[in-house]
Order: C-alpha cells, then sequence, then structure tokens
C-alpha cells in the first residue's frame, strides 16, 4: 500500500510540472538557441528556443552550420561530438510541424516519409535548414554515439 501511495504522488506532482513553452516554427531571420549534437558541419537538435521567449520548436532538425570561418572551423573540430547551445539567425525556413506527413498528438509526433522530395531532382538530398551561429555555449556533455 505504501509503495501505490509513493507511485500516485508522484504521478500528480509529473502531471501538475508541465513545459509552459509553446510550439512555434521558427522563420527565417528568427534569433534562435539550438541545443544538440555538433557533428561535423551541422547541429541535430529537437530543442530550438526562440529567443524572444515566444516559444521553441520541438521536432528533429538537422542544421547547416554557418558563420565567421574564424569562430565556425575552430568549433567544428573543438566542438565535434559535443551536445552545446548555439545561438544564432535562422537563414531559411523549418518544416512545418504539422505538415500533411507529419502531426503532433499531445507529447506524440507521428511523421510518414522522409520529407518531401525534389521534383526536378528525386534523388537529391533534403536539403537542411541553414543557422547562422553568432554564439556557442558548450555544456560538457558528449553526444551518445
Amino acid at each position: 500500500m505504501p509503495a501505490l501511495l509513493i507511485v500516485l504522488a508522484a504521478v500528480l506532482l509529473t502531471a501538475g510540472v508541465q513545459d509552459k513553452r509553446t510550439e512555434v516554427v521558427p522563420k527565417r531571420g528568427d534569433s534562435v538557441a539550438v541545443k544538440g549534437c555538433i557533428t561535423g558541419g551541422t547541429i541535430g537538435s529537437t530543442d530550438t528556443e526562440v529567443r524572444d521567449s515566444s516559444g521553441s520548436y520541438s521536432t528533429f532538425v538537422t542544421y547547416r552550420i554557418a558563420g565567421d570561418k574564424k569562430l565556425i572551423n575552430p568549433m567544428k573540430k573543438a566542438h565535434d561530438g559535443h551536445v552545446d547551445v548555439l545561438i544564432g539567425t535562422l537563414k531559411s525556413d523549418l518544416p512545418e510541424t504539422n505538415s500533411p506527413r507529419s502531426k503532433r498528438l499531445g507529447n506524440t509526433r507521428i511523421t510518414i516519409g522522409v520529407g518531401q522530395q525534389s521534383r526536378t531532382n528525386p534523388g537529391a538530398p533534403q536539403s537542411m535548414p541553414v543557422l547562422e551561429v553568432k554564439q556557442i555555449e558548450h555544456t560538457g556533455m558528449n553526444c551518445r554515439r
């Protein structure tokens, strides 16, 4: 019986604590903070936050990293395989979260397929949104591999 009460109390406490950020799709030109795994010239993330605190974007996106070579080149070498926060400006639009291929139901996202293919060249790789990095915040964590 005490174990049941502990489990019930834990469920009630976690149900009361919810993330207050709203799901928004950042647009080109927005200032964002992206927390994710840096691999070469990309960062893969499910945690993109619009810097004006209007919301966050939790769909997995692989961003292509761009910016000043004095910042980017050493970062690519020194932070490869690290989970870090990149702060910068979005230089291209992100995929919509509720597109015909993807739908969010509560905390679950259901996606069909792998993305829209180019009509002129169906074999072309899917393009990545570009993040122009202005600043990096090191978290001290490594990516799981």
